[in-house]
């Protein structure tokens, strides 16, 4: 089971990332509406919420790992997924007050598609990374 601080250091490193990806992603599809207050409150507002979000999804899941044994990599599609769909549904309704009209479904949905979409692959890497260093300093513990 992971612990409580690599628990933190996994959400610090991809809340670093996804700030990136988020401005480069609003840039993109608002092009000049995309001014640094709305850009930087969207980001902000989005990732200022994941951090509580996914600290608690997390810490949900570890309830189903055994004390000792890995997340498989099925659940960890599973904690991922629930999570993405969780903050898809908030990233519609934030662009919308953040971007007003502009954020049609169609280019709200194109921001949260390919910022999601990236955040899949991107939060599965670093969810497989942290099990393989949480199994390394388990086998390394002294008994």
């Amino acid at each position: 089971m992971q612990t409580c601080r690599q628990s933190g250091l996994e959400v610090g490193a991809d809340l670093g990332v996804a700030l990136v990806v988020n401005l480069v992603a609003q840039l993109c599809f608002y092009g000049a509406l995309a001014t640094a207050g709305r850009s930087l409150t969207f980001a902000a507002l989005v990732l200022g919420l994941a951090v509580p979000r996914r600290y608690v999804i997390r810490r949900l899941f570890n309830t189903w790992v055994a004390p000792g044994l890995r997340q498989t990599r099925w659940q960890s599609w599973l904690e991922v997924g629930v999570d993405t769909v969780v903050a898809m549904g908030m990233a519609l309704v934030l662009q919308r007050l953040c971007y007003g009209a502009a954020a049609t479904l169609t280019t709200a949905g194109g921001v949260t598609g390919v910022l999601y979409a990236i955040t899949m692959g991107r939060r599965y890497a670093l969810r497989r990374v942290f099990e393989t260093w949480n199994a390394r300093q388990a086998k390394s513990a002294p008994v």
